[in-house]
């Protein structure tokens, strides 16, 4: 195996910093084949919140330990080149995320990536009408979506959800997933009410199988108009997205025994004089999830794939970037601009 010795990277030269300053090179060193870890070559990544908050310095529970300069991306999608000792052959479609990518060790924004072993998907069987730019804003968006239904909330068919924060990549992906009827998944969720503070989003959310969409304006009250959507009972399950600033709001709309998960907080807040005696009573439960927690081994990944390929499942691409193009992405993203996922394509 001839790996040539110089490549395509997107660097984070330190942090904080605006996106234009990050900086794409074409001469960035190749990452050297290494037992315990699958080398990628990257065909390409989605763009998360994560890395935005990794650029401005604030990367929750990294940003003490993080060395400059790194390139980011806590994902990837493409070609094994070397197994490091690992069951997968070279040539196999793959997928890679978290487990410090980006963060701890170079991450996806680059034409390769090197990753451990247990953040490397198995091979993936990709069908012939999928893209590369479709299958790159798969993983963490939809495993993370299926891991937050599953794990965290447990939703039953039965169930009712709130998804504040709709109208991002994630809320669109939780809504697809939550109304899907494919065995796979088995969430069939009776009804689904998503948030969004931008109301020309609403068809978005709409074809992502959203039965009720709810402006969501700054400084603002949804407990009243989601109550309203389920004859004033509340919703079995919540998922927060925008943060701990609307988290009493989000409880409000639950049913007695309700449950919320917190996901992210688009809203950057992370902390808030939260009073949770009074915000969960009766018996209301807060729980949460990360991506961290997934094993990807253990996902549906080939399943979620399949169905996006035969349109059983709505995949949300807002907007495809070249990897030249990763600064403008970062801004695109930042802005609020997108409904949907953003992409960036290596080749």
């Amino acid at each position: 195996m001839s790996l040539p010795t110089t490549m395509r990277a997107v660097v984070c030269p330190r942090a904080p910093i605006p996106p234009r300053e990050l900086v794409y090179l074409t001469t960035h060193p190749t990452p050297k084949p290494q037992d315990g870890h699958v080398l990628i070559r990257v065909k390409g990544f989605g763009l998360n919140r994560s890395e935005l908050y990794t650029r401005n310095g604030e990367s929750l529970g990294f940003a003490a330990a993080m060395a400059f300069p790194r390139i980011l991306g806590i994902e990837a999608v493409g070609i094994v080149e070397h197994a490091g000792g690992g069951s997968w052959k070279r040539g196999d479609v793959v997928a890679a995320m978290m487990g410090g990518m980006g963060r701890k060790f170079d991450g996806g924004y680059a034409e390769y990536t090197l990753v451990p072993h247990g953040f490397v998907s198995p091979p993936v069987v990709l069908p012939r009408n999928l893209t590369w730019a479709e299958f790159a804003a798969i993983p963490e968006t939809f495993l993370a979506a299926w891991g937050t239904l599953k794990s965290s909330l447990k939703l039953q068919p039965s169930e009712s959800l709130l998804i504040r924060g709709g109208s991002s990549s994630f809320g669109l992906a939780l809504a697809a997933l939550a109304k899907s009827t494919d065995p796979n998944f088995g969430f069939r969720a009776a009804t689904v009410i998503s948030t969004t503070r931008t109301e020309s989003k609403t068809p978005v959310l709409k074809a992502s199988g959203v039965d009720h969409v709810v402006i969501d304006p700054p400084s603002s009250k949804i407990s009243e108009a989601v109550r309203s959507f389920t004859n004033g009972a509340g919703v079995n399950k919540a998922v927060e997205l925008v943060g701990p600033p609307v988290l009493a709001d989000t409880a409000a709309a639950l049913k007695p025994d309700g449950v919320v998960s917190v996901v992210g907080s688009l809203a950057n807040v992370w902390n808030a004089d939260l009073e949770l005696l009074t915000m969960l009573m009766p018996a209301k439960s807060i729980t949460m999830f990360a991506s961290y927690q997934l094993v990807l081994s253990e996902t549906p990944l080939q399943a979620i794939v399949d169905a996006v390929a035969r349109g059983d499942l709505k995949l949300n691409v807002d907007k495809v970037f070249n990897i030249s193009e990763t600064g403008e992405a970062h801004a695109y993203m930042e802005a609020n601009r997108a409904a949907g996922k953003v992409v960036c394509l290596v080749d």
